[in-house]
This record gives structure tokens, C-alpha cells and sequence, in this order.
């Protein structure tokens, strides 16, 4: 049995409930009309990356007892290839309109259609012969991995727009007055900006391997998640305490 595999795949499932259960009640939180579509786009975002994970979670655990077939690593792949554009898409999105006030729809669809079309040419083109097991993840390995400029560009647009977009939001921390819209500035983005910081990070890798880390890793993402959440439905003590309101409290409870 491969135990690093049975490590990743377990906590990944943890997680894949947290983000299930976040996008949920971002999903029926209250909301403008006109914030009613960018506000399921950041449901959507949870929700994607929840897939995104499941797909991930179910090879590791695959591969925690067997050997994992080529087809259906190279099927997975494709699949979270769609699930993660999507998802990108409807973070950058809601991002978009928190700074700016409109809708980025239009530019943004292209963008990540741009980034779908180029992640599945870069697989084609690399010819995926075999799959490998890395510190309890699946991946593929390729006859003659792709390289060049789209390749490139590729990298980019999967990893620049979301930190751009989580500095730009932090940055209306110090144009608000109003100290609920400060507090759920600062943690919504804060809790981006670490969940991909240690996406990108990937801590469980750093370490070689350590099953230990492997776990730390999938539960600093999901804290980092809830981190969000917080945003809109702080627990009642930080309310008291900070005078800050939850999305169902029209004015804020402030400790007297």
C-alpha cells in the first residue's frame, strides 16, 4: 500500500467537504440583484475547485492499492482541466467586479478559454505515456514533454490573475471606512492569497514525502478556506468583540 497516496487522498476529501460546504452557503448568502451573478461565480469557484479536488483525491486513493491505468489519469486530467478554467474563471470574475464595480465576463471568458485550449494542447502535444505517483499525487509523465513559449504563457494565466486581483481587493482594505467591509476585505483576501500561496507552496512536497506534512498541507489549505468564510459569517465572539456584522445582521453587534 502506498501510504503517501492514502495520506493525500483522505485529507483531500476532508477539504473537498469544507469547499463543498462554503460554496454552499456562498451560494444562499444575501445579496444584491445586481451582485446576485458575481456572487454564484465565487460559489462556483468553490464549488469547481471541490470537484477539482475530488477528481485528485479519488487517483490518490487509487493509487494507495493499485497501479492507476493511463486512460483514466489522461480522462481525470482532461476533466480537471475544465473544472479548474471554470473555477478560475468565476473567482476572477467576482474579483473583477468587487474592485471595479462592473462585470469582466466578457475579457475574462476569453482568457480562460484561452488557458483551457492551451493546458489541453500542451498535453496533446507532450504525448502522455505513463503515469507517475509523487509524494501521494498522481500525474502524468510524457515521451516528450512540450516546451516553448505557450507553455509559458499557459503557467502565467493559470498563476498571475488570481494574486493580482487578491493584492488588488486587499488594496480597497485602505479605502474603506466602515469596519465590517474592512474586516471582510482583509480576510477574503487574505484567505485567497494563502490558499494559493500554499497551493503553490505545496508543503507535503517540500518535505519529501513526510506523511505528517502531507496532512499539515490539505489542512492549512482548508483553514485558509474557512479563513473565508469567516468573511461573511464571522463567529459571534469576533462580532462582539470587533463590532463587525454577519451577512444576516443589519447592523453590527459591538460588546458594550
Amino acid at each position: 500500500m502506498n501510504n503517501e497516496a492514502l495520506v493525500v487522498g483522505i485529507s483531500s476529501f476532508l477539504a473537498v467537504a469544507v469547499y463543498l460546504y462554503i460554496g454552499g452557503r456562498l451560494a444562499r448568502r444575501p445579496v444584491s440583484p445586481e451582485s446576485r451573478i458575481p456572487a454564484m461565480q465565487f460559489a462556483l469557484f468553490w464549488i469547481g475547485l471541490a470537484a477539482s479536488t475530488t477528481l485528485s483525491a479519488t487517483l490518490s486513493l487509487l493509487a494507495s492499492v493499485q497501479p492507476v491505468p493511463l486512460g483514466l489519469a489522461l480522462a481525470f486530467e482532461y476533466y480537471e482541466i475544465v473544472v479548474i478554467s471554470a473555477a478560475l474563471w468565476g473567482l476572477i470574475c467576482y474579483l473583477y467586479f468587487l474592485y471595479t464595480g462592473r462585470s469582466g465576463i466578457l475579457p475574462i471568458t476569453i482568457l480562460y478559454m484561452l488557458e483551457f485550449g492551451l493546458l489541453v494542447y500542451y498535453i496533446s502535444a507532450s504525448g502522455p505515456n505513463g503515469v507517475s505517483v509523487t509524494y501521494g499525487s498522481v500525474g502524468l509523465t510524457y515521451s516528450s514533454a512540450f516546451v516553448g513559449p505557450i507553455v509559458i504563457v499557459a503557467v502565467l494565466i493559470l498563476v498571475i490573475p488570481e494574486f493580482v486581483a487578491g493584492f488588488a481587493y486587499l488594496r480597497l482594505f485602505f479605502r474603506a471606512r466602515d469596519r465590517t467591509v474592512r474586516y471582510r476585505i482583509a480576510l477574503v483576501s487574505g484567505g485567497l492569497l494563502g490558499w494559493f500561496f500554499l497551493d503553490f507552496v505545496d508543503i507535503g512536497s517540500r518535505s519529501g514525502g513526510n506523511l505528517l506534512a502531507l496532512f499539515a498541507g490539505q489542512v492549512l489549505l482548508i483553514v485558509a478556506a474557512l479563513v473565508v468564510l469567516m468573511a461573511y459569517y464571522p463567529p459571534r465572539f469576533i462580532r462582539s468583540r470587533y463590532g463587525v456584522a454577519a451577512l444576516s445582521e443589519p447592523t453590527p453587534v459591538v460588546s458594550t
